[in-house]
């Protein structure tokens, strides 16, 4: 009998755990939204540390030059797109907002389009927010299918953003926006972001920024910065 109870409350669990994870695409007004949260696994510093990395290293999803960052109050805001798959016509594009606040990371997704992909579409961009089900009810169809891949981006996204391991040490610095030493390659791109160019010799790797900043990289860790 204890087996039996054990086994409807395994059940259950998992149910309920898989019911939490399931990020809804929901209507707010008139706006199509869809947000949660999930504790962090590290510290809420780290774990701000880890999204900032995703939305800057993520390209295949991240909009190039719309990440803006306040790692002071643990916010950023990223575009960003996805796609039914490689074939398809038609992306979806939207702002990812994300917020790491106690203990928690905090995610929300908003001003969603449905635009054209490629330069021979001819689909005209759609917003979701402008988007009136009882004039054009064939719309349902987009908003249903955005819906299922944004419960994925976002199970993906949270898994890659807490499962990430990155060790910050130089926080102040990073906050700042310098490169010290003692800092490894993850710490610069935080403070600085990702390097112009990247050269290498036998004793040590060099990053190169455009604004004249050489970074010398020595064992994984930052030995020397030209300003």
């Amino acid at each position: 009998m204890k087996t039996v109870i054990l086994a409807v409350l395994m059940l259950l669990s998992a149910t309920i755990t898989h019911a939490q994870d399931n990020y809804s695409l929901t209507k707010e007004g008139n706006s199509y939204i869809c947000k949660g949260s999930k504790p962090c696994k590290i510290d809420e510093r780290t774990t701000f540390g880890s999204a900032a990395l995703w939305a800057m290293e993520k390209s295949s999803n991240v909009v190039e030059n719309t990440l803006k960052c306040d790692p002071q109050k643990l916010v950023l805001s990223v575009g960003c797109n996805i796609a039914e798959n490689e074939n398809s016509d038609k992306v979806y594009t939207f702002q990812l907002n994300i917020a790491v606040n106690k203990g928690k990371i905090e995610f929300l997704i908003k001003d969603v389009k449905c635009a054209p992909k490629g330069v021979l579409a001819v689909f005209k961009t759609m917003s979701f927010d402008k988007i009136n089900l009882e004039k054009k009810p064939q719309y349902k169809e987009y908003i249903e299918k955005f819906s299922v891949l944004c419960n994925h981006f976002i199970q993906q996204t949270m898994h890659e953003i807490l499962d990430s391991k990155v060790e910050l040490s130089h926080w102040e610095a990073i906050v700042s926006g310098q490169v010290v030493k003692g800092m490894n390659p993850k710490e610069v791109i935080l403070a600085k972001g990702k390097p112009l160019t990247i050269t290498e010799n036998s004793q040590r790797i060099m990053w190169s920024y455009d604004s004249g900043t050489i970074v010398m990289i020595e064992n994984g860790i930052v030995s020397g910065v030209i300003n």
